[in-house]
């Protein structure tokens, strides 16, 4: 029994040595991995998603958007899972370090593509999948918010400015009126190791963050933070109008619900994936589906909460 818990046990680490690395890369700069067939983003009009060819790398994101199905932000632009086919859209093909799926559509932070036009890093944009522009809502060529949570509905925006520029300084920082100006929020109780901020749809002052040592969760704008699960890696996170979806690596990874009313915490059963852990998750605003994409760069779909699941992804290997 000794010797079964020791290699169990010796997994688990790797496992969370490689979720490490993973966070670690989401402050590096992957400028350098974009490819010759890289579009810019400017232009008008709507434009039919196409056929995607090749593997799913390097994603900071995923949601559902104006493209109706799951979208997936990678190094080198959307990526698309709808009616069991995968597709991609030939514009927006920027290396992608910030996400946030909206009803309308999209909030992303990054680096362009090879042969875009666009500043770099990113600064703040907005707009969507399907429509080749995109809108700067500032700090072009000076930001890339790597950490950053969108209202799904609401669109209010929460951020880490990780260096000051000409028009924020270093810090939290939300904004509730779309990006048009941003104060600064205290944050207090949070830790510094953090991966993801999320926000609630509806209500503009309901922010969470996954931190090295748990989730945290603010009623007041971000003004402070209270930890609501148990210690552990967390990421995943996931607000829908009553419910925080999260995932948890300690021993093993674990993937939760953390109920706004009662809250209380109920347990997810995670596919058969091994020495794995949910980095993203995302939540049809319709029907009953919700969606992970794993620190191996796998993903996978449930219809019932977790008691099925359909394998859409392979280690960046489209199924």
């Amino acid at each position: 029994m000794e010797g079964e818990w020791t290699v169990k046990h010796k997994k688990t680490a790797l496992a969370f040595s490689g979720l490490v690395l993973i966070l670690a890369a989401c402050s590096g700069d992957e400028t350098e991995e974009t490819t010759e067939e890289n579009q810019g983003s400017s232009g008008t009009g709507n434009v039919q998603l196409e056929e995607m060819e090749g593997t799913i790398e390097h994603v900071h994101g995923i949601g559902y958007t104006d493209a109706e199905g799951v979208t997936f932000a990678s190094h080198d632009g959307l990526k698309v899972y709808k009616d069991n086919e995968w597709m991609e859209s030939p514009h927006h093909k920027n290396d992608y370090m910030g996400f946030n799926a909206t009803e309308e559509g999209m909030y992303v932070s990054g680096h362009p593509g090879a042969s875009s036009d666009l500043p770099n890093p990113l600064g703040l944009q907005k707009g969507k999948v399907k429509k080749q522009e995109l809108e700067s809502l500032g700090f072009t060529g000076e930001s890339d918010f790597h950490l950053m949570g969108v209202g799904y509905e609401n669109e209010a925006i929460y951020l880490l400015n990780s260096q000051p520029d000409d028009n924020l300084d270093t810090g939290f920082h939300r904004s509730f009126d779309g990006g048009e100006t941003f104060e600064a929020m205290a944050a207090e109780n949070l830790p510094e190791k953090l991966f993801q901020l999320a926000v609630h749809p509806s209500d503009e002052e309901m922010v969470a963050a996954a931190a090295e040592s748990g989730v945290f969760l603010s009623t007041d704008a971000g003004e402070t933070f209270e930890r609501i699960s148990e210690t552990g890696q967390a990421s995943g996170l996931t607000f829908t109008g009553n419910q925080l979806y999260f995932g948890l690596l300690q021993n093993e990874a674990s993937f939760q619900t953390y109920d706004l009313e009662s809250e209380t915490i109920t347990d997810i059963p995670l596919p058969d994936f091994g020495q794995d852990a949910v980095l993203y998750s995302a939540v049809h605003p319709e029907k009953e589906e919700l969606t992970i994409f794993t620190m191996n760069g796998s993903s996978y779909m449930t219809e019932d909460e977790g008691e099925t699941w359909k394998s859409i992804l392979t280690e960046g290997e489209p199924g």
